[in-house]
């Protein structure tokens, strides 16, 4: 019988020790916990990571020890074998585990070398009373250099099985880009690193935000990993992530009891008007093509074809409705119409399961704004369009045309009421927000307003091109500092600004107004002579014409909050924003803060 050799010092710690360990023993053992995965629109679990636990009891101070020693031992491959159809009895006891799916973390070592009971994994799954396509197989690169044209051959045969791939700690390795282009992952989960300080480190944010639109072009879903707290789990967010884990949504657990549907904390509030009239279009404009399932045969798909002659691509669903990519009628044309084939060879064929033939295809939720699907769209060469998903379920598919109209109108309503100047959305949209956000709703919303202080000396003495070079310039870092998928941002006119937000904490969102408004005061210095800059003022008329000395320019806000669910008529918002415009600029530090409460 094959054994590990368990290293346990009189501590409890590794120390050498020649005493045999099997997978027996290993599995009697250790247990699984499961951490929930969970979307990160409507807080719903959508599946849970099971990590094994216990095993310091065994003399290994982390799962890789143990596998590491497996490895070594040559029992790895019936190891992991044995430990997914544990992970599965527990799994199949959780009372929500019906319509999610388990991750699972696959070492993978010389998978496929010699009698690997690896390479029948689906075997396991389909004898647990599961699907294939309902387990996704966790890899990351530390074992991949290595790998082997049979290792390759064995991951495509298990990704033909059904099971789903996905690339784990990204970003934590060198080759990762390549592993992202040969593994063709369905989900990508970013390291902790990027996420630690995510809500104040712009270049993480950036990283987060490109690997998100990397990941949808191809097809592939982003998990946010190791989140720990709000402002990680909003930032990740607004960079475009689709799943959260870690402990702020929830702390593993072993307890079958522990399992819920959803965690409320993970819910996002809901949306304003604009972004309900973009999914409005988005749905008017979806084409709800026939699909076929991820198991279907060959015959099936060529029926479809030949049934609708308008018909020339199919979207491909698994047992849960969720999309696995596309098959174009011209990849079937030319495998079937190729030459050479007899009338057996083309009977065997139709015999073939049509997943062979699934294309990766840019996939974005029906949630996502247009802008957004334009990136992923123009991103990915030759696509025909972006396949279109609700809770991560097939909902149609946007076609290149669609997506073009989509945005041909959103930008015609937008230029109907935009700041020429700052291209920002003018005052009535800043009017339409204000209406909308000023309903009573489940999330506190924040109502900014902006004003530049000694604009008017400044403009006397600069002229209107420096004047609307300092406007320019606040409206652009508006736009760096105020982010957020539920941020609003306006120009009202002149040096009058106006920043919405739907939800959000008051404090954190008043650090990035003072962050702004020194971003504001340090750059617009340059627009001055230096020995304006020298002397910290100007000397100009004010409005009664007498000569005055004049600060710098700066800017005041006004920042007014409504608690949830409390409600206050539009023009109460606009008063109140101008009793504490006039209490903005007497404060010290140029900021006042209002609460309106129940």
């Amino acid at each position: 019988m094959a054994t590990v050799h368990r290293v346990l010092d009189e501590a409890g710690s590794p120390a050498c020790s020649d005493q045999p360990l099997t997978v027996s023993q290993i599995l009697d053992a250790t247990c699984y916990a499961f951490q929930p995965i969970a979307d990160f629109g409507t807080g719903v679990v959508y599946g849970y990571e099971a990590l094994l636990r216990h095993h310091e009891s065994l003399g290994f101070g982390t799962h890789a020890e143990l596998f590491d020693a497996a490895w070594e031992s040559g029992i790895l491959p019936e190891l992991e074998a044995a430990l997914l159809a544990a992970a599965l009895d527990a799994y199949s006891k959780l009372p929500t585990a019906r319509g999610t799916k388990l991750f699972f973390n696959l070492d993978g070592r010389d998978l496929g070398a010699g009698e690997d009971r690896r390479v029948r994994l689906g075997d396991i799954v389909t004898s647990k009373g599961f699907s294939p396509t309902q387990v996704c197989l966790e890899l990351c690169e530390t074992h991949r250099n290595g790998t082997s044209e049979i290792t390759d051959h064995v991951l495509n045969n298990l990704r033909r099985t059904g099971f789903m791939f996905v690339l784990d700690d990204f970003g934590k390795g060198f080759s990762e880009l390549r592993l992202i282009h040969d593994l063709g992952p369905d989900y990508i989960k970013i390291d902790r690193f990027f996420l630690n300080g995510i809500e104040t480190d712009a270049r993480r944010k950036l990283f987060v935000t490109t690997v998100a639109n990397l990941a949808h072009v191809l097809g592939a879903r982003v998990i946010a990993e190791g989140v720990e707290t709000e402002r990680e789990f909003k930032a990740c967010r607004d960079a475009g992530c689709d799943l959260v884990q870690g402990f702020y949504v929830a702390e593993p657990f072993i307890e079958k009891r522990d399992a819920r549907l959803f965690y409320d904390h993970v819910r996002v509030s809901s949306m304003g008007t604009t972004r309900k009239e973009e999914e409005r279009r988005i749905r008017n404009e979806l084409q709800q093509l026939s699909t076929v399932n991820h198991d279907g045969s060959m015959s099936t798909l060529l029926d479809m074809f030949l049934t609708d002659q308008e018909v020339s691509l199919v979207p491909v669903i698994d047992a849960n409705n969720e999309p696995r990519g596309l098959i174009h009628e011209r990849d079937l044309k030319a495998y079937l119409y190729a030459g050479g084939f007899g009338e057996d060879d083309y009977h065997a064929a139709l015999d073939l399961p049509l997943r062979n033939f699934v294309r990766s295809c840019p996939i974005a939720d029906i949630d996502s704004n247009a802008d957004m699907l334009l990136v992923t769209f123009a991103s990915s060469l030759n696509s025909d369009g972006i396949i279109i998903t609700e809770n991560f379920r097939y909902a149609g598919f946007l076609s290149a045309t669609s997506l073009l109209k989509i945005i041909h109108e959103r930008r015609l309503e937008e230029a109907q009421d935009q700041n020429p100047l700052t291209r920002l959305p003018g005052n009535g949209a800043i009017n339409r927000f204000i209406k909308d956000a000023a309903k009573p709703r489940p999330a506190p919303r924040h109502f900014c307003y902006f004003d530049f202080d000694n604009f008017k000396p400044f403009n006397d003495t600069y002229g209107y091109r420096q004047g609307d070079r300092a406007i320019i310039l606040f409206s652009e870092l508006m736009q760096q500092h105020l982010t957020g998928t539920t941020t609003f941002r306006g120009h009202i006119g002149g040096d009058d600004f106006f920043a919405g937000f739907m939800n959000g904490d008051q404090t954190e969102i008043a650090t990035q107004l003072l962050s702004l408004k020194r971003a504001f005061k340090s750059d617009v210095e340059s627009f001055y002579s230096a020995e304006h800059r020298e002397c910290g003022y100007i000397e100009a008329a004010d409005r009664f014409g007498s000569p005055r000395l004049f600060s710098l320019l700066d800017c005041s806000i006004s920042m007014m909050t409504l608690e949830s669910n409390v409600a206050l008529a539009p023009d109460q918002v606009t008063a109140e924003i101008a009793e504490l415009k006039r209490a903005a600029k007497r404060s010290d530090d140029g900021i006042a803060v209002k609460t309106i409460s129940g």
